[in-house]
């Protein structure tokens, strides 16, 4: 939907740029507002069955979507559509799954699943849309989530459950917010939705209503800006990665955008090579800050903080949707080129006071230890300790080696 609701919305009756804006963002509206809870709740209930409730409610919300016949329901539809909040609980199911030091590996596939999905998406939904009507198209959205559910029953594994050695004092949420690296990670997500959905509000507007394209035709410019923005994904993650740059790799794709959105500016007119330069920098940039932020999380908390982060992320969505339509209103395209000029520029600030995510090795001890959590997490090089089935401690491995560490165990 996100190459074509834009365009597509502002058919309906009592449409305006501000509300198809707030049709693109309304959904992220409600994600915000239950992205905590949904993984404060995976924490207790379990990863799977929270995921599943919210594919159920996100099905809903496809149907009142297809059925809508003006602006405000289908507002309403997008609304019920973020009620189905998955993301945080997906990012920490993964984490729960994977070792650290293939975690990243790990995000990078699911972006690439994203981004085969729009591959598909960018030509097929255009033609769906313009041949069979855009509700067809949440038709298909609803439907898709039965398959889903089906996967997640059949095909994955449950994730261990993951617990402190000891009760530990004060609210998870107030562990996180203390927490000041994670929060400016927090802010660049923010960030980087806001610039992200500023775009896909203001590219298909300026692609039909200054450029005369017609919605069936807009996979024209989407397709090369996509194939630009998965080889961004797939250099960028191996580089932050191999070479343990996770940081100038995020600075390189905001400075990216940077150059984007000035040549926007500049030249006044939406040519093909400002989006896929828009692209690359939005794609090298995500499976990047989804790591670290699982990284940074205490694994006691992962569900909570992730929920925080992405709770983060689609705030920047909604505020994204909502701001474009009011600066499309009154600015036009290159309005829109100048507040996300302004805001990138800002993001490059915040992520030059980033601290770059270490390596960091997670060492099993079968038969538990006498220390306590603290003594443990006082050994210099130590990151943290849990239990799940297991003893698990994560440490530094450029500060201390396992060898060493389980002789002072």
């Amino acid at each position: 939907m996100m190459p074509i609701l834009a365009a597509a919305a502002l058919k309906l009756e009592g449409a305006t740029p501000f509300l198809a804006g707030l049709a693109v963002g309304g959904y992220a509206l409600m994600q915000m507002f239950f992205q905590y809870p949904f993984g404060m709740l995976s924490d207790r209930f379990g990863r799977k069955r929270m995921i599943a409730i919210g594919m159920i409610i996100f099905a809903a919300g496809s149907i009142v979507c297809a059925q809508s016949t003006d602006i405000w329901l289908l507002i309403i539809g997008r609304f019920v559509q973020g009620m189905g909040v998955v993301t945080s609980v997906i990012t920490a199911g993964i984490s729960d799954l994977t070792s650290e030091e293939q975690r990243s590996k790990a995000m990078a596939f699911v972006g690439v699943s994203i981004a085969c999905s729009f591959i598909a998406a960018i030509p097929l939904s255009p033609v769906i849309g313009g041949a069979f009507g855009v509700e067809t198209l949440f038709w298909i959205s609803a439907c898709l989530a039965i398959p889903t559910i089906l996967l997640l029953i059949f095909a994955v594994k449950t994730p261990p459950k993951i617990h402190p050695l000891e009760p530990v004092v004060g609210s998870k949420l107030k562990r996180v917010f203390a927490d000041s690296n994670l929060m400016r990670l927090n802010c660049a997500m923010f960030l980087h939705s806001f610039v992200m959905t500023s775009s896909f509000v203001m590219i298909p507007l300026a692609l039909t209503r200054e450029l005369g394209y017609e919605i069936g035709g807009m996979w024209r410019v989407y397709l090369p800006a996509l194939v630009c923005g998965i080889l961004a994904m797939g250099l960028g993650t191996a580089i932050g990665e191999k070479k343990n740059a996770v940081k100038s790799v995020m600075l390189v794709g905001v400075a990216t955008l940077i150059c984007a959105y000035a040549g926007l500016l500049l030249s006044g007119v939406l040519f093909i090579p400002w989006v896929m330069l828009i692209f690359a920098g939005l794609n090298s940039l995500e499976p990047l800050m989804q790591s670290s932020a699982s990284k940074l999380a205490r694994s006691d908390v992962r569900g909570s903080a992730l929920g925080l982060f992405s709770a983060f992320q689609f705030c920047g969505v909604f505020a994204g949707g909502v701001g474009a339509g009011v600066a499309y209103d009154h600015m036009g395209t290159v309005g829109i080129a100048a507040v996300l000029l302004v805001v990138s520029s800002i993001w490059f600030i915040i992520t030059l006071r980033l601290k770059n995510p270490i390596k960091t090795v997670t060492m099993l001890v079968e038969f538990g230890t006498a220390r306590t959590q603290k003594e443990i997490e006082e050994i210099m090089g130590v990151i943290e300790a849990y239990r799940s089935e297991n003893l698990y401690i994560r440490y530094d491995p450029s500060m201390i080696d396992g060898d060493t560490l389980r002789s002072r165990l």
